[in-house]
Order: structure tokens, then C-alpha cells, then sequence
């Protein structure tokens, strides 16, 4: 399928919605924050019971980087995963006690030079769907099984779920839609929460080890995924992403390698790879796009 063609308007427009909405955000924090701080304490005091209509026998991997200032917001997320899941966590400064069990170890690295030391830690129960999550996200609408069970309905390989107005994201194209179950996209942002089924996940993992925060390998995805699998977003569940994106580093040189594997996947823009093919509305029994599967 060939990704749309933008004009210099459409970008404009698209970028001015992006920073208009940055400002909103900015503007209403405080109220924001006490809505996610509120949800965080539910989450943490809930007595969470399985729907057992959406149990899957699926082998589920976890592999999550944390640090310890966000331990709660870990814990609060792994409730929402299966108790037979591999969970491997690696731990930034220092090894939390309350996760110690499911700490594979410890030490500073890149994002993908950590998550790479999880996946290789020990063999990956055949028939695994692989989530990949950031230690400061929260799942406020649904859950990873949930998640899961509707990526499977909607054929997707490669899926997340939508994100909360009331976080912090890098674009509204990943914002949860209204009145929608998923959309079939050409773009898959690398967190806060990412899910692999099986079969792709043996296509993007373990990750390239480049020297960096991996902005832009969303068109690696799209080049992996083109004429083979769908992949996309789960519009039906929801997380809020805690913090605001690329404070702990330098965004500068990102943007320039984001630029460089776009360029070499050949693609123009960020704006082109974040378009739909799809919707599957919340009145359809099934997604369009499964019936001409």
C-alpha cells in the first residue's frame, strides 16, 4: 500500500494542531496532573478481577527498563499482566526490592542496549507476543490482555494502545479516537507501550544497537511490515504516558537520525508514515479490512 503524498499545507497544519496542542497541555497540567495522580492511586488500590472472556493462552514476554523514582507507576502497569508472563525488567540506577524477582539486572544504557540485554537473558517461550513498555505508563481504559485480544481480532502483528489526552505524547496521531475500536495505520510509535505478535517480533527482534534513543525506527517497522502484515492502533484501550518526552537528553541529534531512517526507508516525512488504511468502528461487529482478508 503506498503511503499518502503530504503537501507543505497539510505539514503546516499538522505541525500547528501538534504545537497548539503542546500549549493546551502546558496551560492545564496542574489539572491534568491531578486527574492522572487520582487514576494512579484507583489503579494501585483496585482489587483488579480477570475478565475471563478475554483470557488468552498466548505466552506473553515483558521487557521494560525502569527507574526507581517510577516504581509505582511499574507496579500499577505489570497488574495488568498475566500471572504466568515472562516479566524481565532492567533496572537504570538501582533494583527496586518490591521488583527484585523479576529484575534481570542493573546499570545505565541505551534504550535499546537494555531492552536487547532482557530479550537475550533466557529462551523466549515459543508463540510469545512481546510487549515492550516505557516505566511510566498506565493503562486508565482496558489493559494489555484486552489490548492483545483486540489486536488478534483485528489482524494486527504490530499494535498499541491509544494514548490519553490527559498525557504526555510526541504526537495526536497515537491520541485515542472517539467512538472507535482500532485503526489500521502505517505507523506504530516505539512506546510508551508497543506489543509484537509472535511472528513480527522475530522480524524486529532483538533491536538494532545503535547509539541512540530510537526516533525514526517506526519507518523500519513500516518497511518490515509493507505487503505482509497490518499493524496498528488500539483505539478501544488507552494509557496515559506519565512524562513529557526527550527531557533526560538531547532531542537535537534524534531528530537528525529520526530524519536519516526516514530518508533511508524513503520516506519524506514522519507526517506521511502517520496516515490510516482503516477503521473499525465501535457499531462493527468486525473490521472492514477483515473482510477483504
Amino acid at each position: 500500500m503506498t503511503l499518502p503524498r503530504r503537501s507543505s499545507f497539510v505539514i503546516f497544519l499538522i505541525e500547528l494542531s501538534y504545537k497548539l496542542a503542546i500549549i493546551a497541555s502546558v496551560v492545564t497540567e496542574p489539572l491534568r496532573s491531578r486527574i492522572r495522580n487520582n487514576a494512579l492511586r484507583r489503579t494501585s488500590a483496585a482489587n483488579h478481577e480477570r475478565d475471563s472472556t478475554l483470557d488468552d493462552p498466548s505466552p506473553m514476554l515483558v521487557l521494560m527498563v525502569y527507574r526507581a523514582k517510577n516504581v509505582q507507576l511499574v507496579r500499577a502497569f505489570l497488574r495488568h499482566v498475566k500471572s504466568d508472563a515472562d516479566v524481565r525488567l532492567w533496572a537504570l540506577d538501582e533494583i527496586a526490592p518490591e521488583l527484585s524477582s523479576q529484575t534481570v539486572g542493573c546499570g545505565p544504557g541505551t534504550r535499546f542496549v537494555n531492552l536487547n540485554r532482557l530479550y537475550n537473558a533466557k529462551p523466549i517461550a515459543e508463540g510469545s507476543f512481546v510487549v515492550v513498555a516505557d516505566d511510566d505508563a498506565l493503562f486508565v481504559r482496558g489493559g494489555l490482555t484486552k489490548t492483545i485480544s483486540l489486536m488478534k481480532r483485528a489482524g494486527f502483528a504490530l499494535a498499541q494502545p491509544g494514548q490519553s489526552i490527559l498525557g504526555w505524547w510526541t504526537t495526536l496521531f497515537n491520541v485515542s479516537r472517539p467512538l472507535l475500536v482500532a485503526r489500521d495505520t502505517n505507523f506504530v510509535e516505539m512506546g510508551p507501550v508497543v506489543i509484537a505478535d509472535p511472528l513480527f517480533a522475530k522480524h524486529i527482534l532483538p533491536f538494532r544497537e545503535d547509539d541512540d534513543m530510537g526516533w525514526g525506527i517506526e519507518a523500519e517497522w513500516y518497511r518490515a511490515k509493507e505487503g505482509r502484515f497490518r499493524i496498528g492502533i488500539i483505539d478501544d484501550c488507552r494509557v496515559v504516558h506519565w512524562s513529557r518526552n526527550a527531557t533526560a537528553y538531547p532531542a537535537g541529534p534524534e531528530l537528525q537520525i529520526m530524519r536519516e531512517r526516514l530518508s533511508e526507508s524513503g520516506i519524506g516525512s514522519i507526517w506521511q508514515l502517520q496516515s490510516v488504511n482503516g477503521y473499525w468502528w465501535k457499531w462493527q461487529r468486525f473490521p472492514s479490512w477483515r473482510k477483504s482478508d
